[in-house]
This record gives structure tokens, sequence and C-alpha cells, in this order.
């Protein structure tokens, strides 16, 4: 389940406005899942502290699977500080599949490319392709 629902919902609202969502979907079909990239902190049952300023954690959520994926990783140098790792959401635990650990790596490190600003991240995808908002500066006051 998606962290943090009704900020995703708001963030789409203002793309559905925008028609940035209708254009997407006109180009390359309808969307089938959302994903949220927030910081995060490592659970304590896996047993590793870090204690590094540049070392931080962060987690993905989807609206179509009740396990969080999370991954530390040093925002300078890019290396992982930890390995992936899985947090049950329910009592369902399903499992995402390799590709969702992929697409949370890529659109992770697209966005740090842009700064620690840029997380929280918004992610609508599709089999074909994803429209993906970085930070929170689309629902800024204009």
């Amino acid at each position: 389940m998606l962290e943090n629902e009704a900020l995703f919902d708001e963030v789409e609202a203002e793309l559905k406005k925008r028609g940035s969502i209708q254009d997407f979907e006109e180009k390359y079909g309808k969307i089938t899942g959302r994903m949220i990239i927030t910081e995060t902190e490592i659970p304590e049952e896996l047993g590793i502290e870090i204690n590094d300023p540049d070392v931080h954690s962060f987690k993905a959520t989807f609206d179509f699977y009740n396990t969080a994926i999370g991954l530390a990783l040093n925002v300078k140098t890019r290396e992982a500080a930890t390995k992936f790792w899985l947090t049950p959401q329910d009592d369902r635990n399903d499992v995402p599949t390799d590709s969702w650990f992929e697409f949370f790596a890529m659109i992770l490190m697209e966005a740090l490319d842009e700064g620690m600003d840029s997380i929280p991240t918004f992610s609508f995808a599709n089999d074909s392709s994803d429209l993906t908002i970085s930070g929170l500066g689309l629902l800024e006051k204009k």
C-alpha cells in the first residue's frame, strides 16, 4: 500500500488538472500502478547501525503490493550501504517482483541526481513507461 496516499492523491489531482496524466495515458496507455519513494529508517530488526551523515535510507511503497522495499545508500558516492530489505505492511506480505526492485533503484538514482529535495518521488507506471514527479515543487503555491 502507498505510504501517504493522501499526498500521492494530491499530486495526482494536480497532474490531472494540468493534463499531464491524460497526456501520458494517451501516449503510453493506462496507468496500472503507482509508487512513492520516501526517506525512512533502517528497521531495527535488521541490526544495522550506520553513523555516516551521507548515508540515507529510502523506501518504495506501491498501490499494488503490501510490502515496502528499502535501501540505504551513500547519497554522495551512490554506493549501497545495505542490501535491499522488505517490510511487510500487512499480513498478506506479498513480495515485489525483481523488476520493481530495479525500477525503485533506477527512479531513486535519477531523483538523487536532482538532489535530496527531489524526495519524495511519485511514479505512475504501466508496462511500457512511467511518469515520475520528483519532490513537492508541483504542490507549491503559485
